[in-house]
């Protein structure tokens, strides 16, 4: 019994840890998408979420994901 729980801990700390080292994965991934921009001569909109959406969208080429959205909002 005590050995299945300890087991059950083991797997959701697992599951954390690679949740975590995605979102890391997509920080710099958003990171290097932004590194593009020249900041000194462009505005980047970071407090309005639907304008840096579009521009991370537009960056990236591609619909953004639900990570990618979720530190959006985290942005903003």
């Amino acid at each position: 019994m005590i050995l299945d729980k300890l087991h059950q801990i083991e797997e959701k700390s697992r599951l954390s840890i690679k949740k975590e080292k995605e979102r890391i994965n997509t920080i710099k991934s958003m990171r290097e998408l932004l590194n593009q921009i020249d900041f000194s001569s462009e505005i980047v909109p970071v407090k309005d979420i639907k304008q840096l959406t579009i521009l991370i969208y537009s960056l990236k080429g591609k619909v953004l994901t639900e990570e990618e959205m979720n530190i959006i909002n985290e942005l903003i």
